[in-house]
Order: structure tokens, then C-alpha cells, then sequence
């Protein structure tokens, strides 16, 4: 079966070993915590750290960051457009990838460009402008952003096969959520999945800076990523389960 294994994704056998222990932990870690996530009742979330609980390093980051975000919100622009110009930077990425097929610059500027996405929310919040749309733009883009990213890399190296299983297990992973949302009511930070988005983008950055100087980091870490995805998505397949069981039928299951 190791053989099979090992001949199936192209590898030697260290290769191989390697990305079957690596994938063999996360995967025990992530069945323990899903255990954990359906077997013990969800606590209350905890108010949010007040300034004199924090660290004067923490002190210090976070009025940083409100000054940086306040800078930004006194300009002429908007969240919504910062959502936009996050995907255009993405898109940058990928095709600066396309052309010259770097995936330690292509890791870095994904990163980059992941980062800034997170600013629109902070400037809405600075600016009182947030809004229902806003939120859902932002969810929008947040799957194209994936989808890009995760072609420019299969037609980059190939590897089509892990790169569908990552397309379709993110996708699974945000719907899941989202229509249970349409079903009832739920708290959208209250799913404390192992790979969300912003863990997915940080471990494929990872992988594509770690693929610049070793070859099968990139192909392994496709690998477990694209395993991982599909297990968040049944997760929260389960934790859907759990939250409709007692809301009764409904006729209208129409997808």
C-alpha cells in the first residue's frame, strides 16, 4: 500500500514517509478536537480583552494597528474598495506566478496580499460604515480569491488532482456554514474549525515558500491541505446537524 502510495503522488519513499506521518498527526489532532467540538457543550465566548488586561507589547501593537487603520479611514476610499483592491493584489500574485513560476515570491506576496484583505473590516469599523453588503462582498471575494490562487498553482505544477480536492473542500467549508445561516440564526465567529480561511491561506503560503528550495514540500502540502479542507467541511457538516436536529422539518430543502 506504501508503495502504491509512494508511486501514486510521485515520490521517494522518505517523500512519502514523511507526508504520511505529517498528515497522520494533524489528522489524529483534528479528530480529537472534532470529538471535543461535538461532545462538550460550546461555552459562552468571553468579553474581549480590555486595554489594561493586555501586555505593553499587546498595548502597543494594537494602537499601532488602530493608528494605521484610522489613517487609512481618513482617506478617500472606502471598504468596500479595499475588499476589491485585495483581489486585484491576488490576482497580481497570480499572474507574476504565471510568468516567472517563483513560488517563494508567489508565497510571500499571497501573505501580503491576504493581510491587506483583512484591513476593509477594521476601516469599515473605524469609519462606521459597515453594512450587510459589505460583509457579503467581502465573503464573495474571499472564494474568488481561492479559486485564482488555487489554479494559478495547478497550472503552474500540475498538480490538478490536490488542487481540485483544496478548490472543492474550501468551497464545502464556507457553505456549510453559510446555509446553515439560512436555516437559523448562528454566530458567525462561533465555528472554531481547524481550516478556516485565514489558517488556509497561512499553511499554503507556507507550502509554496517551503517548495522554493525543497520539491515535494509543495506537492505534500497540497496534499494535506486538500485532506484537511474536506475534514473541516465535514465538521461543520456535523456541527450543522447538531444545530438543526432540534429546529424540526421544513418542506422547502431546495439547495
Amino acid at each position: 500500500m506504501f508503495e502504491a502510495f509512494r508511486t501514486f503522488i510521485r515520490a521517494d519513499a522518505a517523500t512519502a514517509g514523511f507526508i504520511l506521518v505529517y498528515a497522520g498527526v494533524l489528522i489524529a489532532l483534528f479528530a480529537l478536537s472534532l470529538v471535543y467540538g461535538l461532545a462538550v457543550p460550546k461555552r459562552e465566548r468571553k468579553p474581549a480583552s480590555s486595554p489594561a488586561t493586555l501586555s505593553p507589547m499587546q498595548r502597543r501593537a494594537r494602537a499601532a494597528a488602530y493608528g494605521f487603520a484610522h489613517g487609512v479611514a481618513s482617506l478617500n476610499v472606502t471598504p468596500n474598495q479595499i475588499t476589491v483592491i485585495g483581489l486585484l493584489l491576488v490576482m497580481l500574485n497570480c499572474g507574476l506566478y504565471l510568468a516567472y513560476r517563483d513560488p517563494f515570491m508567489f508565497g510571500t506576496g499571497l501573505i501580503a496580499a491576504y493581510l491587506f484583505d483583512t484591513l476593509d473590516g477594521v476601516v469599515a469599523r473605524a469609519q462606521g460604515t459597515s453594512s450587510r453588503f459589505g460583509g457579503y462582498l467581502d465573503a464573495v471575494i474571499d472564494r474568488y480569491q481561492e479559486v485564482v490562487t488555487y489554479l494559478a498553482i495547478g497550472w503552474v505544477t500540475g498538480l490538478w488532482l490536490p488542487v481540485f480536492l483544496l478548490t472543492t473542500g474550501s468551497m464545502l467549508t464556507s457553505y456549510n456554514k453559510a446555509r446553515t445561516a439560512i436555516e437559523i440564526p448562528i454566530d458567525n465567529k462561533g465555528w472554531p474549525d481547524l481550516l478556516a480561511k485565514p489558517t488556509r491561506t497561512f499553511f499554503l503560503g507556507v507550502a509554496l515558500i517551503g517548495g522554493n528550495s525543497v520539491p515535494w514540500f509543495l506537492p505534500g502540502g497540497l496534499w494535506v491541505l486538500a485532506a484537511l479542507t474536506h475534514l473541516t467541511a465535514l465538521h461543520r457538516f456535523g456541527r450543522a446537524y447538531l444545530m438543526l436536529r432540534p429546529q424540526g422539518r421544513q418542506q422547502d430543502t431546495a439547495g
